[in-house]
């Protein structure tokens, strides 16, 4: 999902269903995309199948074909995926840096990479070259 995109789902995800006028009324206030723009977006959102439009009514009801956190999911890990092993830890660290984060969560985060030292090693090995050898 491009930038634009996400900030359409992110719409329909909290509001859990949505006509083009709910989701373009919002857009209108957050960004200066045109009507026409808004609605190219979810037409797109549309044929990568992640919304689906309920025609049986009128206007037309979308609904989420993927659930919010089914998609951060996907997306961290493709990116996760696109970095080198070495530098995994450096930018998870930046975003932690770069990131609100309530108490809450940082509590889970603590606990989370406790249990990842027990069985962490002392030293990530580089991995960009490994399956071009």
């Amino acid at each position: 999902m491009s930038k634009a995109e996400w900030q359409v789902m992110r719409i329909i995800w909290t509001l859990g269903q949505a006509t083009s006028k709910e989701v373009i009324e919002v857009l209108k206030r957050k960004t200066t995309w045109k009507t026409v723009t808004i609605k190219t977006l979810i037409i797109r959102l549309q044929k990568k199948g992640f919304l689906k439009a309920d025609e049986s009514t009128r206007p037309y009801v979308y609904k989420p074909l993927i659930a919010e956190t089914d998609a951060i999911h996907q997306s961290v890990n493709d990116l996760f995926d696109s970095l080198c092993c070495m530098r995994k830890g450096k930018a998870i660290g930046d975003l932690i840096k770069n990131s609100p984060i309530s108490k809450g969560d940082i509590d889970e985060l603590i606990e989370l990479l406790q249990n990842k030292r027990e069985t962490a090693p002392d030293e990530v090995e580089c991995d960009c070259l490994e399956a071009s050898l």
